[in-house]
């Protein structure tokens, strides 16, 4: 039997109807998940920047405290004065670090560490004259015990070798450095390096230095020894391993470390790390560079 048209028009009806239904309920549904999503990475990258802020704070309110216990350790011999104030900044810190820890306080934290700021500032201001009287001293003090240390460098316990080490000079073939550097370094629990000259916080050493170009040189891997030496003329060593050179049958010294590198006659940068075993004291630290039984160089650093 043949449909009627009407019937089958409403048939058609509902068909399309339902289709349409389905499309707007699809596009509903993907403007939801597109919502949805871009909430979810709007709150991963809320997240990131807060953690990150967290970070930019704690380093800030970190070197501030680096610069106060500086200037403390520094003009000791103030203390009565320096101590005064020292309450203060070590309150304003911690009530920092609390604001940091707690969730919706950053704003607050930063308008504490401006306001440290401005103490620290004050601090550095009421010492100023003593800092310029303490520099020039310190410049005067440290060029006598540089004078003193170059006197004990001429001086280097060889035993038997001792006189012939003194009288020899160096060759035309032997290498020459300069621009020699040396920082100590310590890393911030951000994984931040920080170059430091205090001791005790000292983890390793950057050793750096320029190698001349030389001609007359034989070409290939050079090995310098740097003997460190702390402010009681000791040779550092890593876990108590002491390593020798010989420098003749019946005469050696100790060093620190080796430094390795590739020569081909021309003027090059070496850098190297060493990483301490004890703790360093303070005070004047030597390092002599040793090439091939010679001394080629030697200069003095400071570690408060």
């Amino acid at each position: 039997m043949k449909q009627p048209e009407n019937s089958k028009g409403l048939t058609d009806n509902k068909a399309r109807r339902l289709i349409y239904a389905l499309v707007i309920s699809l596009l509903v549904l993907l403007i939801f998940l597109a919502i949805r999503e871009s909430q979810h990475q709007q709150q991963i990258e809320t997240v990131i920047q807060y953690e990150q802020e967290k970070n930019t704070l704690r380093d800030n309110l970190d070197d501030l405290i680096d610069e106060h216990e500086n200037l403390k350790e520094e003009y000791s011999d103030l203390s009565d004065q320096l101590y005064q104030r020292d309450s203060t900044i070590m309150a304003y810190a911690d009530e920092i670090k609390k604001l940091i820890r707690t969730k919706g306080q950053l704003v607050e934290a930063k308008k504490k560490i401006k306001r440290l700021k401005q103490i620290s500032m004050k601090y550095v201001s009421a010492i100023d004259s003593l800092l310029v009287l303490n520099q020039k001293l310190q410049f005067e003090n440290d060029s006598v015990r540089r004078a003193n240390r170059l006197i004990e460098n001429r001086n280097l316990t060889l035993e038997k070798d001792n006189q012939l080490l003194s009288e020899r000079v160096f060759t035309a073939s032997m290498l020459r450095l300069e621009n020699i550097e040396i920082d100590g370094i310590y890393y911030r629990s951000s994984g931040r390096e920080v170059i430091t000259s205090r001791a005790s916080k000292i983890q390793n050493i950057s050793i750096c230095f320029d190698v001349l170009e030389n001609q007359v040189a034989e070409p290939g891997n050079k090995i310098i020894y740097l003997r460190m030496l702390d402010p009681d003329g000791n040779v550092l060593t890593v876990a108590n391993k002491i390593q020798e050179l010989v420098i003749s049958q019946d005469s050696v010294i100790q060093y620190t470390v080796e430094l390795p590198f590739d020569y081909d006659n021309k003027r090059i940068n070496h850098c190297q790390l060493w990483t301490r075993g004890n703790i360093l004291k303070r005070g004047l630290y030597t390092f002599e560079f040793i090439q091939e039984n010679q001394l080629i160089s030697s200069i003095s650093r400071k570690f408060r």
